[in-house]
């Protein structure tokens, strides 16, 4: 009897193993726009040809394709890719998705990949943010559609004339605060110069975006505001020292000022797998640190000056949080 359980148990590994390797399909489609060269049905031969390729390779990579529902097989030797694969896993559609299979692939699951090693020495990786800010500040975009409407709200209810949003990536929320609200003072810090050259590009004048250490920022900051948006931001930051942290949000606002803070929450009602995930790809390097829990933020903003307002999940599955703080009086 344990033999044949064992083989279930092989056997239901296996199938688990199906999810992946769709995801590693999209991923290579994605990465060397392979759905583009199948759109209107092409063979192998004639894209192994055309772009220089390995025609063994890709051969196989459209085996799996045919396999997993991402291609469909045509006459003459002639495969199709799914219109749902050019639409959401091409560079050139505007609905894709595919940058968040470029994150997972090659971020997240390598070092996922890396644990026995670095459990076995103690060691910690480096996290690259120069290799990784732009699909980072890529990817926070799909964030920010399930975000944006909460936020505005926020905004509507406490009538900020000024705003800084520190990590501000494109801007996206600024924006989305200037388009409704034009008077409104907006401030966006962002440490990568890539990333700040792109939102400059993409934004109103009216938006000052500045390359910059939050730290630094706020020690020179002479004036006051009166919110603060601190979005997928806190892992950036040793737990201990996100006290400090508030306590400069604290210093920086007005009287009644406020923080909105975006992040996932470890042992909160929500999302459960993907935090302990994201948890244990964070606690893999020196340079990124755990997630927040919802009572350690409930402790560090009431040991600077602030109490929670709202603590609401955006994404459920992913157990991303919006927190909101206030001064106290």
């Amino acid at each position: 009897m344990s033999e044949l359980q064992r083989v279930i148990q092989a056997r239901n590994w296996m199938k688990t193993n199906e999810n992946f390797l769709e995801t590693w399909h999209a991923h290579v489609g994605y990465d060397m726009d392979l759905f583009d060269s199948f759109e209107k049905g092409a063979s192998v031969k004639e894209v192994s040809s055309s772009r220089n390729l390995s025609e063994e390779l890709l051969e196989r990579w459209v085996d799996v394709g045919l396999q997993v529902g991402h291609l469909t097989k045509k006459k003459k030797e002639k495969v199709k890719a799914k219109k749902k694969m050019v639409r959401y896993a091409s560079k050139a559609s505007r609905e894709s998705v595919g940058i968040l299979l470029s994150e997972m692939m090659e971020l997240h699951i390598p070092t996922l990949l890396k644990y026995p090693d670095l459990i076995r020495s103690d060691e910690r990786l480096t996290y690259l943010s120069d290799k990784f800010a732009e699909i980072v500040a890529e990817t926070s975009t799909f964030l920010e559609k399930a975000a944006v409407s909460p936020i505005l709200k926020w905004v509507k209810q406490e009538n900020p004339a000024s705003i800084i949003d520190f990590g501000c990536g494109y801007c996206g929320y600024l924006s989305a605060v200037h388009n409704k609200y034009p008077e409104t003072e907006l401030i966006g810090v962002e440490l990568s110069r890539e990333v700040v050259e792109k939102a400059k590009a993409r934004v109103s004048q009216d938006i000052d975006v500045r390359q910059g250490d939050i730290e630094d920022f706020l020690e020179s900051f002479e004036g006051k505001t009166d919110m603060i948006m601190a979005h997928n931001l806190l892992y950036y930051f040793k737990p201990e020292e996100r006290v400090t942290l508030f306590r400069k949000f604290a210093g920086a606002l007005t009287k009644k000022g406020s923080v909105t803070i975006i992040c996932p929450l470890v042992y909160a009602k929500h999302g459960g797998a993907f935090t302990t995930a994201f948890n244990t790809f964070m606690s893999a390097h020196d340079n990124l640190y755990p997630l927040p829990s919802p009572e350690t933020i409930k402790k560090d903003a009431g040991n600077s000056g602030f109490h929670v307002a709202g603590m609401k999940p955006l994404i459920r599955e992913g157990g991303w949080y919006l927190i909101t703080l206030k001064k106290n009086s």
